[in-house]
């Protein structure tokens, strides 16, 4: 693990597979804001009042050889969380700060840009757009869908079962279809897209899941917050609105002007 990780998130990755012992011990570490602390083995056995074995079992519980291999790699995160974050004193601040950091890392790394290009086309040529998308996904479409409109797209944002289904019936070839899933499981917006795509619609799924669906004409991915979620930190929406806010980029940099005074007419 390098030191620009977050070794919090690690070890609450790992906690579903910890005794209630273990989970004690990395609760200490997940709080823990004293950067001086001795976090020697025998210091760590008198303060938490456990064997050494079983911080060892802790310790590889995170995925490391040992207690002593999990303790420099800690101190090396405290380092770094010094070092970038010099006007900020309080671990729960920087944790949040180094969850954006990690996301927007990912992000970097699997941004395609050709596809996300052909993508704004698709959306500046097609007659209608609907934004498919459940519970926190469906609050992106909703934004989505805002933010397009006031571009002149004509589209809407389709977020319950019911409406998923009415649409998906009055699709045609001229429609686009752009589905949100950061799980890549919620079945009424994935079953929706495919019955889309089998009536020749184009169809777009963002989703966390490294994985090419044959009945999509694109898949996008964002960046996975599985491991943010038992500190819930940060909203699990920020990785779907990063790629969607390169999307509008590109969608806005085609025929800017024009775009640019269709918005200016939606200010109030």
């Amino acid at each position: 693990m390098s030191s620009h990780q977050n070794i919090n998130n690690l070890i609450e990755t790992n906690l579903d597979q910890m005794t209630k012992l273990e989970k004690s011990i990395a609760q200490y570490f997940i709080s823990l804001d004293n950067s001086t602390t001795d976090l020697s083995l025998e210091a760590m056995v008198q303060e938490l009042h456990v064997s050494p074995s079983a911080l060892t079992r802790f310790a590889k519980k995170c995925g490391f050889a040992g207690y002593r291999e999990f303790v420099f790699a800690y101190q090396s995160n405290q380092r770094f969380l010094k070092n970038n974050f010099e006007n900020i004193h309080r671990s729960l601040t920087k944790r949040v700060l180094v969850d954006y950091n990690e996301i927007l890392g990912m992000t970097n790394n699997m941004v395609d840009e050709n596809k996300l290009e052909e993508i704004a086309r698709l959306i500046d040529q097609s007659k209608r757009v609907y934004f498919y998308g459940i519970g926190s996904s469906g609050l992106v479409a909703m934004e989505t869908k805002s933010r397009f409109m006031r571009l002149g797209v004509i589209c809407d944002a389709v977020t319950d079962d019911n409406n998923l289904l009415w649409t998906t019936n009055i699709l045609d070839e001229s429609c686009l279809v752009v589905g949100l899933s950061l799980s890549g499981q919620t079945e009424i917006v994935m079953d929706s897209l495919s019955k889309a795509a089998h009536k020749g619609v184009p169809t777009v799924l963002l989703t966390s899941q490294a994985f090419e669906h044959e009945d999509y004409d694109h898949t996008i991915q964002v960046a996975s917050v599985r491991h943010l979620n038992y500190g819930n930190r940060i909203s699990p929406q920020i990785p779907l609105l990063i790629m969607i806010d390169i999307l509008y980029a590109y969608f806005l940099a085609i025929d800017k002007e024009k775009k640019e005074n269709i918005f200016k007419h939606t200010i109030v």
